[in-house]
């Protein structure tokens, strides 16, 4: 059973704003693949990201559920945090919904506006088991 990590505030922060998150999986060839996803997470701590059925996110994450996430304030790209974790559950349950939440946090929109109805809607759920938090104070210097 992987343990549970529960957020610092600075994490809650990166998580809440509309940051960006670099989701890694890995191929089958052993390589990784980089993807930027929008971010969030649940009561439990759990990281969720959102997908298509069939896309790299979910095929991968299938053969090896292990991943690193990299997200970085867009206000401040020098705070950041890597995070690597394991995909412990998908549900394409609440997922649509899901994907519209994140919407309206990323685009301020209730719908995403180029949803395809030919595509079904599956959420990652990924257990944290570590995390580095970085914030280096160089935004005072760069105009």
């Amino acid at each position: 059973m992987v343990q549970k990590i529960v957020f610092s505030h600075q994490i809650l922060n990166l998580l809440d704003g509309r940051n960006f998150a670099s989701l890694a999986t890995i191929l089958p060839s052993g390589f990784p693949q980089v993807t930027p996803i929008w971010i969030d997470y649940d009561e439990n701590h759990d990281l969720l990201g959102n997908t298509a059925l069939g896309r790299s996110k979910e095929k991968y994450t299938a053969i090896n559920a292990k991943v690193g996430l990299s997200i970085f304030s867009m206000a401040n790209p020098y705070e950041t945090a890597s995070i690597i974790g394991n995909v412990t559950d998908k549900t394409t349950v609440g997922a649509n919904h899901h994907f519209n939440k994140l919407s309206k946090k990323y685009l301020n929109l209730d719908r995403y506006p180029l949803s395809k109805m030919e595509e079904r809607r599956v959420i990652l759920k990924i257990r944290p088991k570590k995390i580095v938090y970085v914030s280096i104070p160089l935004s005072t210097y760069v105009n």
